[in-house]
Protein backbone atom coordinates (compact mmCIF):
# COMPACT_ATOMS: atom_id res chain seq x y z
CA UNK A 1 0.00 0.00 0.00
CA UNK A 2 1.59 3.66 -0.80
CA UNK A 3 2.11 5.51 1.89
CA UNK A 4 -0.75 7.83 2.97
CA UNK A 5 -0.75 11.46 4.82
CA UNK A 6 -2.53 9.70 7.98
CA UNK A 7 -2.56 6.63 9.85
CA UNK A 8 -4.55 3.75 7.28
CA UNK A 9 -3.74 0.89 9.80
CA UNK A 10 -3.54 0.70 14.02
CA UNK A 11 -0.06 0.21 13.58
CA UNK A 12 0.79 3.55 12.16
CA UNK A 13 -1.08 5.36 15.04
CA UNK A 14 1.30 7.53 16.83
CA UNK A 15 1.10 9.62 20.03
CA UNK A 16 2.12 12.59 18.04
CA UNK A 17 -0.75 12.32 15.84
CA UNK A 18 -3.51 11.51 18.38
CA UNK A 19 -2.56 14.02 20.58
CA UNK A 20 -2.93 16.57 17.92
CA UNK A 21 -6.26 15.36 16.84
CA UNK A 22 -7.42 15.35 21.34
CA UNK A 23 -6.20 19.27 21.79
CA UNK A 24 -7.59 20.59 18.11
CA UNK A 25 -10.83 19.02 19.25
CA UNK A 26 -10.54 20.81 22.64
CA UNK A 27 -10.21 17.80 24.84
CA UNK A 28 -6.65 18.09 26.01
CA UNK A 29 -6.79 19.81 29.57
CA UNK A 30 -3.85 23.02 28.70
CA UNK A 31 -0.45 22.30 29.34
CA UNK A 32 -0.65 18.20 29.74
CA UNK A 33 0.21 15.69 26.96
CA UNK A 34 -0.55 12.17 25.59
CA UNK A 35 2.09 10.14 27.23
CA UNK A 36 1.32 6.64 25.80
CA UNK A 37 -1.62 4.50 24.41
CA UNK A 38 -2.86 1.03 23.76
CA UNK A 39 -4.68 -0.23 20.82
CA UNK A 40 -7.30 -2.98 21.24
CA UNK A 41 -9.96 -4.83 18.75
CA UNK A 42 -13.80 -3.61 19.08
CA UNK A 43 -15.59 -7.32 18.45
CA UNK A 44 -13.77 -8.60 15.20
CA UNK A 45 -11.28 -6.53 14.58
CA UNK A 46 -10.80 -7.30 11.27
CA UNK A 47 -14.22 -7.27 9.47
CA UNK A 48 -15.08 -8.24 5.75
CA UNK A 49 -15.11 -4.35 4.95
CA UNK A 50 -12.69 -2.66 7.71
CA UNK A 51 -11.29 -2.82 10.98
CA UNK A 52 -12.61 -1.11 14.39
CA UNK A 53 -10.38 -0.33 17.38
CA UNK A 54 -10.71 1.19 20.52
CA UNK A 55 -7.66 3.22 21.72
CA UNK A 56 -6.85 3.67 25.35
CA UNK A 57 -5.03 6.85 26.06
CA UNK A 58 -2.51 7.82 29.37
CA UNK A 59 -1.51 11.20 29.77
CA UNK A 60 0.65 13.02 31.61
CA UNK A 61 -1.81 13.84 34.05
CA UNK A 62 -4.50 11.34 34.96
CA UNK A 63 -8.00 12.72 33.42
CA UNK A 64 -6.61 15.37 30.82
CA UNK A 65 -8.59 13.95 28.11
CA UNK A 66 -10.73 11.10 26.95
CA UNK A 67 -10.03 7.55 28.44
CA UNK A 68 -10.58 6.09 24.82
CA UNK A 69 -11.23 6.47 21.30
CA UNK A 70 -12.81 4.54 19.02
CA UNK A 71 -11.34 4.52 15.43
CA UNK A 72 -11.97 2.73 11.94
CA UNK A 73 -9.65 1.83 9.30
CA UNK A 74 -10.82 0.67 5.77
CA UNK A 75 -9.84 -3.18 5.65
CA UNK A 76 -5.90 -3.75 5.02
CA UNK A 77 -6.54 -5.50 1.88
CA UNK A 78 -7.10 -4.25 -1.64
CA UNK A 79 -9.71 -6.70 -2.66
CA UNK A 80 -11.80 -6.54 0.70
CA UNK A 81 -11.36 -2.22 0.25
CA UNK A 82 -12.80 -2.50 -3.43
CA UNK A 83 -16.22 -3.98 -1.73
CA UNK A 84 -17.06 -1.35 0.45
CA UNK A 85 -14.98 1.38 -2.21
CA UNK A 86 -17.68 0.34 -5.30
CA UNK A 87 -20.34 2.00 -3.58
CA UNK A 88 -18.22 4.78 -2.21
CA UNK A 89 -18.98 3.57 1.79
CA UNK A 90 -16.03 4.90 3.63
CA UNK A 91 -16.17 8.21 1.40
CA UNK A 92 -19.81 8.78 2.30
CA UNK A 93 -19.07 8.00 6.36
CA UNK A 94 -16.10 10.83 5.85
CA UNK A 95 -19.03 13.02 3.57
CA UNK A 96 -21.04 12.38 6.81
CA UNK A 97 -18.80 13.76 9.30
CA UNK A 98 -16.84 16.70 7.22
CA UNK A 99 -19.82 18.22 5.01
CA UNK A 100 -23.13 17.22 6.28
CA UNK A 101 -23.35 16.61 10.12
CA UNK A 102 -22.16 20.01 10.76
CA UNK A 103 -25.76 21.36 8.79
CA UNK A 104 -27.98 19.47 11.16
CA UNK A 105 -29.02 19.51 15.07
CA UNK A 106 -29.08 15.46 15.75
CA UNK A 107 -27.73 13.17 18.70
CA UNK A 108 -24.46 11.84 17.34
CA UNK A 109 -20.74 11.12 18.13
CA UNK A 110 -18.21 13.44 18.70
CA UNK A 111 -15.42 13.32 15.60
CA UNK A 112 -12.14 14.05 15.34
CA UNK A 113 -10.88 13.24 12.12
CA UNK A 114 -12.19 11.76 8.98
CA UNK A 115 -10.51 11.64 6.16
CA UNK A 116 -10.40 9.43 2.79
CA UNK A 117 -7.48 8.30 0.51
CA UNK A 118 -8.35 8.55 -3.03
CA UNK A 119 -5.38 6.47 -4.13
CA UNK A 120 -5.33 3.75 -1.90
CA UNK A 121 -8.46 3.68 -0.54
CA UNK A 122 -7.57 3.82 2.86
CA UNK A 123 -9.54 5.83 5.29
CA UNK A 124 -9.37 6.36 9.10
CA UNK A 125 -12.33 7.96 11.20
CA UNK A 126 -11.52 8.83 14.76
CA UNK A 127 -14.84 9.11 16.83
CA UNK A 128 -15.92 9.72 20.70
CA UNK A 129 -16.46 6.67 22.41
CA UNK A 130 -19.66 5.97 23.62
CA UNK A 131 -18.93 5.05 27.01
CA UNK A 132 -21.71 4.55 29.43
CA UNK A 133 -24.31 3.71 26.44
CA UNK A 134 -25.70 -0.14 25.22
CA UNK A 135 -25.85 -1.59 21.97
CA UNK A 136 -29.25 -2.22 20.52
CA UNK A 137 -29.79 -5.79 19.96
CA UNK A 138 -30.91 -6.97 16.80
CA UNK A 139 -31.82 -10.64 17.49
CA UNK A 140 -33.92 -9.31 20.58
CA UNK A 141 -35.48 -6.95 18.69
CA UNK A 142 -37.26 -3.27 19.33
CA UNK A 143 -39.79 -1.82 21.02
CA UNK A 144 -42.09 0.86 20.12
CA UNK A 145 -40.90 2.94 22.84
CA UNK A 146 -37.05 2.72 20.96
CA UNK A 147 -38.42 3.00 17.85
CA UNK A 148 -39.67 6.21 18.72
CA UNK A 149 -36.30 7.15 20.08
CA UNK A 150 -34.49 5.92 17.01
CA UNK A 151 -37.29 8.41 14.92
CA UNK A 152 -36.26 11.26 17.12
CA UNK A 153 -32.91 10.98 16.21
CA UNK A 154 -33.08 10.41 12.46
CA UNK A 155 -36.03 12.74 12.00
CA UNK A 156 -33.74 15.58 12.03
CA UNK A 157 -31.28 14.98 9.45
CA UNK A 158 -34.40 13.77 6.74
CA UNK A 159 -37.02 17.16 7.91
CA UNK A 160 -33.20 19.27 7.32
CA UNK A 161 -32.41 18.50 3.79
CA UNK A 162 -36.37 17.24 2.64
CA UNK A 163 -36.24 18.37 -1.06
CA UNK A 164 -33.03 20.40 -0.79
CA UNK A 165 -30.47 18.29 -0.39
CA UNK A 166 -29.61 19.20 -3.86
CA UNK A 167 -28.93 23.06 -2.69
CA UNK A 168 -25.88 22.38 -1.68
CA UNK A 169 -24.71 18.60 -2.01
CA UNK A 170 -25.87 18.14 -5.68
CA UNK A 171 -22.91 15.88 -6.02
CA UNK A 172 -24.18 13.13 -3.41
CA UNK A 173 -24.89 9.64 -4.39
CA UNK A 174 -28.60 8.83 -4.87
CA UNK A 175 -30.39 5.95 -4.66
CA UNK A 176 -31.50 5.98 -8.26
CA UNK A 177 -28.04 6.96 -10.24
CA UNK A 178 -26.97 4.43 -12.45
CA UNK A 179 -23.08 4.89 -10.23
CA UNK A 180 -25.37 3.60 -7.12
CA UNK A 181 -27.25 0.73 -8.98
CA UNK A 182 -24.12 -0.32 -11.33
CA UNK A 183 -22.34 -0.60 -7.92
CA UNK A 184 -24.76 -2.19 -5.33
CA UNK A 185 -26.85 -4.91 -8.06
CA UNK A 186 -23.84 -7.27 -8.27
CA UNK A 187 -24.12 -8.15 -4.92
CA UNK A 188 -27.67 -8.96 -4.84
CA UNK A 189 -27.31 -10.99 -8.46
CA UNK A 190 -24.17 -13.02 -7.12
CA UNK A 191 -25.78 -14.03 -4.02
CA UNK A 192 -29.53 -14.51 -4.14
CA UNK A 193 -29.59 -18.34 -5.57
CA UNK A 194 -26.89 -19.09 -2.27
CA UNK A 195 -29.70 -17.95 0.42
CA UNK A 196 -32.53 -19.84 -0.89
CA UNK A 197 -29.86 -22.77 -0.58
CA UNK A 198 -28.72 -21.47 3.35
CA UNK A 199 -32.20 -20.78 4.50
CA UNK A 200 -34.80 -22.51 2.15
CA UNK A 201 -36.75 -22.20 5.25
CA UNK A 202 -37.51 -18.86 5.06
CA UNK A 203 -38.83 -18.16 1.39
CA UNK A 204 -42.75 -19.66 1.62
CA UNK A 205 -43.22 -20.45 -2.12
CA UNK A 206 -45.48 -17.06 -3.02
CA UNK A 207 -41.99 -15.83 -2.55
CA UNK A 208 -40.12 -18.25 -4.62
CA UNK A 209 -42.53 -17.43 -7.10
CA UNK A 210 -41.55 -14.47 -7.35
CA UNK A 211 -37.84 -14.41 -6.90
CA UNK A 212 -37.18 -14.28 -10.89
CA UNK A 213 -39.38 -10.79 -11.12
CA UNK A 214 -38.24 -9.18 -8.02
CA UNK A 215 -34.42 -9.79 -9.07
CA UNK A 216 -34.80 -8.52 -13.02
CA UNK A 217 -37.06 -5.93 -11.30
CA UNK A 218 -34.58 -4.76 -8.59
CA UNK A 219 -32.95 -1.62 -10.73
CA UNK A 220 -36.53 -0.28 -11.31
CA UNK A 221 -37.36 -0.55 -8.07
CA UNK A 222 -34.33 1.70 -6.94
CA UNK A 223 -35.61 3.81 -9.77
CA UNK A 224 -38.80 4.10 -8.21
CA UNK A 225 -37.16 5.00 -4.78
CA UNK A 226 -35.70 7.91 -6.53
CA UNK A 227 -39.08 8.83 -8.44
CA UNK A 228 -40.22 10.65 -4.74
CA UNK A 229 -39.45 13.17 -2.38
CA UNK A 230 -35.56 12.43 -1.11
CA UNK A 231 -33.18 13.60 1.43
CA UNK A 232 -30.36 12.29 2.81
CA UNK A 233 -30.94 9.33 5.22
CA UNK A 234 -28.25 7.01 7.87
CA UNK A 235 -28.75 4.37 5.63
CA UNK A 236 -28.15 1.52 8.14
CA UNK A 237 -30.23 2.44 10.55
CA UNK A 238 -30.81 -1.53 12.93
CA UNK A 239 -30.67 -1.91 16.53
CA UNK A 240 -26.31 -2.95 16.46
CA UNK A 241 -25.90 0.70 14.92
CA UNK A 242 -28.20 2.34 17.45
CA UNK A 243 -26.30 3.47 20.97
CA UNK A 244 -28.91 3.62 23.74
CA UNK A 245 -27.98 5.77 27.14
CA UNK A 246 -31.01 4.22 29.20
CA UNK A 247 -31.59 7.20 31.16
CA UNK A 248 -28.09 7.47 32.84
CA UNK A 249 -27.30 11.28 33.59
CA UNK A 250 -25.76 13.14 31.02
CA UNK A 251 -26.75 10.42 28.19
CA UNK A 252 -29.13 11.11 24.92
CA UNK A 253 -31.74 8.51 24.18
CA UNK A 254 -30.03 6.95 21.48
CA UNK A 255 -27.56 8.08 18.87
CA UNK A 256 -27.10 6.40 15.82
CA UNK A 257 -23.53 5.37 14.77
CA UNK A 258 -22.07 3.96 11.44
CA UNK A 259 -22.60 6.64 8.09
CA UNK A 260 -20.71 4.24 5.75
CA UNK A 261 -24.62 3.86 3.74
CA UNK A 262 -25.26 7.61 4.40
CA UNK A 263 -26.78 8.17 0.65
CA UNK A 264 -29.73 10.17 -0.47
CA UNK A 265 -32.99 8.36 -0.98
CA UNK A 266 -36.63 7.68 0.22
CA UNK A 267 -36.21 8.58 3.45
CA UNK A 268 -38.74 5.48 4.61
CA UNK A 269 -35.70 3.48 3.16
CA UNK A 270 -34.61 4.24 7.22
CA UNK A 271 -37.47 2.58 8.72
CA UNK A 272 -37.94 0.11 6.30
CA UNK A 273 -34.82 -1.51 7.04
CA UNK A 274 -35.29 -0.99 11.15
CA UNK A 275 -38.77 -3.20 10.62
CA UNK A 276 -36.58 -5.79 8.72
CA UNK A 277 -34.23 -6.00 10.19
CA UNK A 278 -34.51 -5.30 14.20
CA UNK A 279 -38.64 -5.40 14.33
CA UNK A 280 -40.11 -8.78 15.58
CA UNK A 281 -42.95 -10.19 12.70
CA UNK A 282 -45.54 -10.12 15.40
CA UNK A 283 -43.98 -6.98 16.97
CA UNK A 284 -44.24 -4.87 13.89
CA UNK A 285 -47.73 -5.69 13.24
CA UNK A 286 -48.85 -4.29 16.17
CA UNK A 287 -47.48 -0.90 15.87
CA UNK A 288 -46.11 -0.21 12.14
CA UNK A 289 -49.08 2.13 11.80
CA UNK A 290 -48.18 3.72 14.90
CA UNK A 291 -44.52 4.75 14.20
CA UNK A 292 -45.80 5.80 10.52
CA UNK A 293 -47.80 8.34 11.99
CA UNK A 294 -45.45 9.10 14.82
CA UNK A 295 -43.14 9.51 12.46
CA UNK A 296 -45.31 12.19 10.03
CA UNK A 297 -45.71 14.19 13.26
CA UNK A 298 -42.17 14.35 13.85
CA UNK A 299 -41.01 15.41 10.40
CA UNK A 300 -43.67 18.31 11.00
CA UNK A 301 -42.51 19.34 14.29
CA UNK A 302 -39.29 19.55 12.39
CA UNK A 303 -40.55 21.78 9.58
CA UNK A 304 -42.00 18.82 6.72
CA UNK A 305 -45.67 19.61 6.72
CA UNK A 306 -46.65 18.63 3.80
CA UNK A 307 -45.85 15.23 4.03
CA UNK A 308 -49.08 13.24 4.11
CA UNK A 309 -49.59 9.97 6.00
CA UNK A 310 -50.49 8.02 2.76
CA UNK A 311 -47.48 9.27 0.86
CA UNK A 312 -45.24 7.99 3.92
CA UNK A 313 -46.79 4.75 4.08
CA UNK A 314 -46.30 4.64 -0.20
CA UNK A 315 -42.95 5.31 0.60
CA UNK A 316 -42.30 3.02 3.14
CA UNK A 317 -44.08 0.25 1.07
CA UNK A 318 -41.09 0.64 -2.04
CA UNK A 319 -38.80 0.94 0.85
CA UNK A 320 -39.91 -2.44 2.59
CA UNK A 321 -39.91 -4.38 -0.78
CA UNK A 322 -36.77 -2.59 -1.71
CA UNK A 323 -34.63 -2.98 1.40
CA UNK A 324 -35.90 -6.98 1.36
CA UNK A 325 -32.47 -7.60 -1.27
CA UNK A 326 -30.50 -6.38 1.84
CA UNK A 327 -31.57 -9.38 4.13
CA UNK A 328 -31.09 -11.58 0.87
CA UNK A 329 -27.44 -10.40 0.19
CA UNK A 330 -26.76 -11.38 3.61
CA UNK A 331 -28.34 -15.02 3.66
CA UNK A 332 -25.81 -15.84 1.05
CA UNK A 333 -23.14 -13.71 0.88
CA UNK A 334 -21.92 -14.56 4.16
CA UNK A 335 -20.98 -17.65 6.29
CA UNK A 336 -22.13 -17.53 10.02
CA UNK A 337 -19.12 -17.15 11.82
CA UNK A 338 -21.03 -17.95 15.49
CA UNK A 339 -24.67 -19.04 16.60
CA UNK A 340 -26.10 -15.67 16.63
CA UNK A 341 -24.98 -14.65 13.01
CA UNK A 342 -27.05 -17.21 12.07
CA UNK A 343 -29.96 -16.21 14.13
CA UNK A 344 -29.51 -12.50 12.90
CA UNK A 345 -29.26 -13.80 9.17
CA UNK A 346 -33.08 -16.18 9.62
CA UNK A 347 -34.31 -12.95 11.45
CA UNK A 348 -33.74 -10.85 8.95
CA UNK A 349 -35.34 -13.09 6.10
CA UNK A 350 -37.82 -13.78 8.08
CA UNK A 351 -38.85 -10.31 9.12
CA UNK A 352 -38.17 -8.52 5.58
CA UNK A 353 -39.82 -11.29 3.13
CA UNK A 354 -43.23 -11.32 6.31
CA UNK A 355 -43.28 -7.59 6.12
CA UNK A 356 -43.45 -7.82 2.07
CA UNK A 357 -46.03 -10.31 2.10
CA UNK A 358 -48.12 -9.10 4.80
CA UNK A 359 -48.69 -5.57 2.34
CA UNK A 360 -48.99 -7.31 -0.27
CA UNK A 361 -46.03 -5.40 -1.97
CA UNK A 362 -45.16 -8.61 -4.41
CA UNK A 363 -47.64 -6.86 -6.33
CA UNK A 364 -45.61 -3.61 -7.10
CA UNK A 365 -42.94 -5.54 -8.99
CA UNK A 366 -42.07 -3.94 -11.94
CA UNK A 367 -42.94 -6.24 -14.88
Amino acid sequence: MAESAFPVRPELLTTEWLEGLIRAGGDLATGERLVSFEVKPVGEVIGVLGEVVRVFLTYSKAGAGPATLVIKFAHKNAENRQIANNTKMYEREVLFFNEVAGEVSMPMTKCYFAQMDPVTGGNAVVIEDLVGYDVGDQVKGVTLEQVKMVIDAIAPLHARFFDNWQTKFGHMMTIDSDEYIEGFTPGFFGTWEQSIKNFPECFPQQLLDAMPRYVAGLKQIMRQMGNRRMTFIHGDVKMDNAMFGNGRPGSLPVIMIDWQNMMVSNPLQDLAWLAASSLKVDVRRAIEDEYLEYYRQKMAENGVRDYSIDQIRDDYDVGLLFIMNFNILIGGAFVPSSERDRQMAIAGLERAIAAVLDRGLLARIPA
